[in-house]
């Protein structure tokens, strides 16, 4: 029987190079976890599974929307709560200063409730103004203080820079929701009622508000404080319709997580390397290769020589 070494050495050259691969192979499984590193060592299915991930970074995409709206809309819930509560604090300003007839503190306490109120009204999320209407970067109520609304030739829309523009957001692929709201849609009525506090008191004929309040001044401060009620009932209401719009975006939310946490199984379920198997086939590969190596070791310490002897 004739031998033919470069065949023998061409066999076991090949067995020790697929055993190679093999174990690069199941080394790579064990590794990642996954059946292959890319689309193309998955054949026939690398279609599906494409098809899934495109789908799951969508709605990804979505989930990363509707966080930030939601993160959004909780800084509107603080801010309109604190322009509300600016509302309510000028009102029993007012009502203390009637059930007293004093008006010592009077303008003062004003001055702090509309400074509180400036606090909800120029109120800042992420950098920019929450009610600017576009105009991010400019305080949409440019004024400081209740005296500057003083004077004829101030008007209320006058203190108002925000912009027209009310942010809308879509959270799913069928929902598009406005969540923005503007400075000037909110704090209009309120701030009237500032500047007529302001002018009436500032009006050598009505003011300053004296201690004790004349009957013109009680009549006058009676009805202001029905006004800031009223205002604060709006107010109210834009944050009962801003936590309405909450719980829409966190049942999205919901929803979203749901379907990418079923689309995550659906690619894992064809992505995911069996581990006991993967671990298995590692095993496996390392012996062949120490097992091909061998006869490699054992061939080359064979020569014709010891086929003479």
């Amino acid at each position: 029987m004739r031998i033919s070494s470069s065949q023998v050495w061409s066999n076991a050259l090949n067995n020790l190079m697929g055993a190679e691969q093999r174990q690069v192979d199941a080394g790579t499984q064990v590794s990642t976890q996954k059946v292959a590193t890319d689309l193309a060592g998955y054949g026939s299915g690398s279609a599906v599974i494409a098809a899934y991930q495109a789908s799951l970074a969508k709605t990804n995409g979505y989930l990363g929307v509707a966080q930030t709206v939601s993160d959004r809309l909780t800084g509107q819930d603080l801010a309109l709560n604190t322009t509300s509560q600016a509302a309510s604090d000028a009102k029993d300003t007012i009502m203390t200063a009637l059930a007293s007839g004093d008006s010592t503190s009077l303008m003062q306490g004003l001055q702090s409730a509309f400074s509180e109120s400036l606090n909800g009204l120029n109120y800042k999320y992420n950098g920019t103004y929450l009610f600017s209407g576009g105009n991010d970067d400019t305080p949409p109520v440019n004024i400081s203080s209740m005296s500057q609304l003083s004077g004829g030739a101030v008007t209320v829309a006058s203190v108002f820079t925000n912009g027209s523009v009310k942010k809308a957001s879509t959270i799913d692929a069928n929902t598009t929701i406005q969540t923005g709201m503007l400075a000037s849609d909110l704090g209009t009525k309120m701030m009237q009622i500032f500047k007529d506090l302001q002018d009436y008191n500032d009006n050598p004929a009505t003011g300053p508000f004296a201690s004790p309040l004349t009957d013109a001044q009680t009549q006058f401060l009676t009805q202001k404080s029905q006004e800031f009620s009223a205002a604060y009932d709006d107010l109210t209401n834009q944050t009962a319709v801003n936590g309405t719009m909450q719980s829409r975006v966190d049942a999205t939310t919901t929803s979203l997580q749901g379907q990418a946490d079923s689309m995550t199984k659906l690619i894992g379920d064809r992505t995911d390397a069996n581990m006991s198997q993967a671990v298995t086939a590692l095993q496996q590969a390392q012996i062949a290769v120490q097992a091909s190596a061998q006869v490699l070791s054992n061939l080359n310490s064979v020569s014709l020589l010891n086929y003479l002897k």
